[in-house]
């Protein structure tokens, strides 16, 4: 279809309110004539969306429609009614896939059944083959996602034993005391927040099921890359003044205005931007869409709890006659961080890479630490960035701690229960089950798997509770 078809086409499947304007629209084509059309249409605050992307051959492969209720919901449907819905909004855009789909259990998603119809080979369902539809308890289709069907793949003829695996990884089992900071939407766990845990060494158990031998895993091994050392944080350098005002701190001038907020889970987003800023073309690709929002600002997030500054980074271009090193770079990141974060001596660590390459030609300084319990346990994937610009001396970007670091000081730093202990407890609760996994090596398409799974819930092991030994798993 040319584009104009594409434009009519997208219209006859949602039906916009009157009040919507056009803020995405963009065409894509590949080199083999593959492609799609986005689209997206918002209301004036943008708080109210409705997005579809069409293969150029006009098949709908993607809605989400995200519309304020402002009336109560009249008729609520039970799942039977919805399921059927779903069935005939996918039999209307692909008329043959129930035939070659198979759809599970729903799944609840706040206000919506989730309809999963997957593509099934020896009982199993392929990786990222089929489509989910989300249908609100009302019977509006609310959200769609198209993968496509898959070729069948290969099924092996022998299968390695589980005995073998089990062997395998005891050989190269190990865990790490770490601290995670554990989210309910994620893991199964009864509240948000810090846990001392231990982290188990190799986490990704995905083994090719026709290997012999389990030397082979899906997920290879990285090849050692640089290592990393860790440098204690000085005192500032300058007189630290208590109660500065976040606006000074991220550098926000008089002359620059609020131009959007909100509350994004635990924190508030702020965007400024110069009073009489003007943007001089507005197309309605993605690139002009993004440089809208994003061109000359500043932006920033503020916890809720504290009213202190978690992030900001400056979108705008700063200039100045300075000449700065790293060394007086440094000095200025540090004296921010003691600004922003209190006694974080005692929590951070400037981060070293043995062979790492300064970049003398760079505009900015950029440094990345560590964030640790004050007695060398980290916390897992935590890091705190600062870059400083060398022609200006000011910090253009600060990405702080996911948590307060107070939250640190409350939380146990001796396990209860010995690494020992935990490799036992996650042995007894490891098991392994077939799946398809996409291959990405040279052999296209999937490849027969066994993965690690917890034999109770049949979920992945994550970690060990090192106080209460309980192993924790993830939703999904």
């Amino acid at each position: 279809m040319i584009r104009q078809e594409l434009k009519e086409r997208a219209k006859t499947i949602v039906q916009l309110p009157g009040h919507f304007r056009t803020a995405i629209e963009e065409y894509f084509e590949g080199e083999n004539g593959e492609g799609e059309a986005m689209y997206w249409w918002v209301d004036e605050q943008q708080e109210e969306t409705i997005s579809l992307t069409l293969d150029l051959a006009g098949n709908l492969t993607s809605l989400t429609i995200d519309l304020k209720q402002t009336i109560p919901e009249k008729v609520t449907l039970h799942e039977g009614q919805l399921k059927a819905l779903a069935d005939q909004f996918l039999s209307n855009h692909y008329p043959d896939a129930l035939e070659a789909l198979s759809c599970g259990e729903a799944k609840k998603i706040m206000d919506s059944h989730r309809f999963h119809y997957e593509q099934i080979v020896l009982g199993l369902p392929l990786a990222n083959a089929g489509c989910f539809i989300d249908v609100a308890s009302s019977g509006e289709i609310v959200n769609f996602k198209y993968y496509g069907l898959k070729a069948e793949p290969a099924i092996p003829i022998t299968l390695i034993t589980k005995e073998k695996l089990m062997d395998h990884v005891k050989t190269r089992l190990d865990f790490q005391l770490t601290i995670a900071n554990l989210d309910t939407a994620i893991y199964d766990v009864k509240e948000n927040g810090l846990q001392l845990v231990y982290e188990i060494e190799p986490f990704f158990m995905k083994y090719k099921a026709g290997v012999l031998e389990p030397t082979l895993t899906v997920i290879h091994d990285e090849d050692e890359g640089s290592q990393e050392t860790y440098a204690p944080l000085p005192l500032p350098h300058i007189h630290m003044r208590k109660d500065v005002a976040n606006e000074e701190i991220i550098g926000v001038t008089q002359e620059m205005e609020i131009v959007r907020d909100g509350e994004l889970g635990g924190d508030i987003g702020i965007v400024w931007r110069e009073r009489e800023w003007e943007k001089e073309e507005n197309d309605l690709s993605i690139n002009s869409f993004f440089q809208y929002h994003n061109e000359d600002t500043v932006k920033a997030f503020i916890s809720k709890k504290t009213g202190k500054v978690r992030s900001f980074m400056w979108f705008k271009e700063r200039h100045g006659d300075l000449n700065l090193n790293r060394e007086e770079c440094y000095r200025k990141a540090i004296d921010l961080l003691h600004m922003v974060l209190p006694n974080c001596q005692q929590f951070l660590q400037l981060i070293i890479h043995t062979d790492e390459e300064l970049d003398d030609t760079s505009s900015h300084e950029s440094f990345v630490f560590r964030v640790h319990n004050g007695y060398g346990i980290p916390v897992y994937l935590e890091r705190v960035l600062v870059a400083v610009n060398r022609l200006t001396g000011q910090i253009d970007n600060y990405s702080g701690p996911s948590f307060d670091l107070e939250e640190l000081q409350q939380l146990p730093f001796e396990p209860a229960v010995s690494k020992k202990e935990a490799s036992g407890i996650f042995l007894h609760h490891l098991d392994f089950e077939l799946a398809w996994n996409e291959s990405y090596e040279e052999e296209k398409g999937d490849i027969l798997i066994f993965q690690g799974c917890d034999q109770y819930t049949r979920k992945s092991i994550r970690y060990i509770d090192a106080l209460t030994g309980v192993a924790i798993t993830e939703k999904e």
